[in-house]
């Protein structure tokens, strides 16, 4: 068995070192295949990458392509800092990158500015309301920055299809299992946005893939955008992980003006909470709601607030006072009259009187006739405005004098089967009344002066939340 003349140790030695050479040979055809995959070196795949006569300089600028994309040290060899960089999870579009100038990409464009989307299944670790309002949250960034709105369907054919997939044949492009490819999303106008199930999506930690910013990467790919070659972009290859106070990158921002425009300033740019973070939208506690124009619905809950659509989608939250100069959090009530097309707001013993987002002149005032640290106020189909307190209700005509003297009158009076002591109130525009304390709501018929049915959950119906 000795008779090559080798000792045992030597042989051992041998054979450790061709399991290097054949590992390390086995992982550069893996880097290469990446490269070629992802649009840095433009030859076929079904070619043999170690037996493949690469031009001069064209593997060793391919991969310092790849190192300036991913902010490593430049050096045009597979070292180890780039092969763990190639190990990291991605989005599955290729990057077409350039090794000359360092921009967004554009894909394509919407010839629209109003889009719909519609999610189509859920993360299975977030489940439903946390996925809708992750996502919710992902479209956010990009209308912020942007003309862009965003509408969610509930059903019917939508411009953005959103939907997650397993290791299997239920997507044209299959995904790979947990790490690597996370998602992938079709350039304008297919819309299709798919997420790799098998991955742990998460929110607010660090462990796992936060659906919130992946899904605004891919967002960015359904509106038109390609892949950046800045780093720490949204529109980067390689996902960089949960940030808490994630923000868009100037080339993200400088992209989608680029594609659509600049956000137009008829209304006050949101503000998100300082820290960059919110609590769970399903588990808030109300301090008020008010339906203003055009079906717009605000949803109070202590220095923030949130937007519910008319067609049910809630985005948010932002600080009150980014909506509202001026105005505080920790309502007690707000207000909105078709009438004379004011909101007013209520904390303490004080009223805020604004027409749209401005406040009017002399506000905030003093309460009068109106007692301190109402309940909730609704608007009337007698259009009047109401403020609850306990069991009692005080009614006022913006437009003429009020006989203050004969409030309080019990809530009975106004319907029967109401809760006293509500956290908020609000008048829908087919003139029904809701009502809300806790976690529930009761519907109140005015025709019929009386609460319809049993109380139901606040999150499930108001905010779309898993029961």
């Amino acid at each position: 068995m000795m008779s090559m003349g080798y000792t045992r140790m030597e042989l051992l030695g041998l054979i450790i070192l061709l399991q290097v050479v054949l590992s390390f040979s086995l992982r550069r055809e893996e880097a290469i295949v990446y490269l070629q995959k992802y649009g840095y070196l433009h030859i076929p795949l079904s070619s043999n990458p170690l037996q493949t006569n690469y031009r001069h300089g064209e593997l060793s600028n391919a991969i310092s392509t790849f190192q300036k994309t991913t902010n490593l040290p430049v050096s045009g060899r597979f070292d180890a800092a780039t092969l763990r960089m190639m190990d990291q999870p991605r989005c599955g579009l290729e990057d077409s990158v350039s090794d000359k100038t360092l921009r967004y990409r554009i894909m394509g464009r919407w010839k629209k500015k109003f889009l719909t989307y519609r999610i189509y299944n859920f993360a299975s670790d977030l489940g439903q309301g946390k996925t809708r309002s992750a996502i919710q949250s992902a479209f956010k960034y990009w209308s912020e920055v942007s003309p862009l709105k965003f509408s969610e369907l509930q059903s019917g054919r939508a411009d953005i299809k959103i939907s997650f997939h397993r290791k299997d044949k239920s997507c044209p492009v299959p995904f790979d299992g947990r790490g690597h490819v996370l998602a992938h999303a079709d350039a304008p106008e297919s819309g299709l946005i798919h997420f790799d199930a098998d991955e742990l999506w998460t929110e607010g930690r660090s462990s796992g893939s936060n659906l919130r910013i992946v899904a605004a990467h891919e967002i960015g790919h359904a509106l038109g955008l390609g892949h950046s070659q800045y780093y720490s972009a949204l529109m980067a290859p390689v996902y960089t992980g949960y940030r808490s106070n994630f923000k868009l990158h100037p080339d993200d921002i400088r992209g989608i003006q680029a594609l659509y425009g600049k956000p137009q300033s008829s209304n006050p740019a949101p503000v998100p909470p300082p820290d960059g973070s919110a609590p769970d939208l399903c588990k808030i506690k109300l301090d008020a709601i008010m339906l203003g124009p055009k079906e717009q619905m605000y949803l109070f809950s202590g220095q923030l607030v949130w937007t519910r659509s008319g067609s049910g989608s809630v985005s948010g939250p932002v600080q009150v006072s980014a909506l509202w100069k001026g105005l505080p959090g920790g309502l007690n009530a707000a207000v909105y009259s078709p009438r004379s097309s004011k909101s007013y707001f209520i904390k303490g013993d004080k009223v805020w009187r604004y027409s749209g987002f401005k406040i009017d002149l002399g506000f905030p005032r003093r309460l009068s006739n109106i007692p301190a640290n109402v309940d909730s106020a609704f608007y009337s189909n007698k259009k009047k405005l109401v403020f609850l307190k306990g069991s009692g209700y005080w009614q006022w005509d913006e437009f003429k004098p009020e006989n203050f003297k004969i409030y309080p009158l019990p809530i009975s009076w106004l319907f029967k089967g109401a809760p006293s002591n509500t956290d908020a109130a609000v008048t829908w525009t087919d003139g029904t009344i809701y009502l809300f304390k806790g976690s529930q709501f009761w519907r109140v018929d005015p025709n019929k002066q009386k609460v319809k049915g049993s109380p139901e959950s606040i999150a499930s119906r108001w905010l779309q939340c898993d029961d």
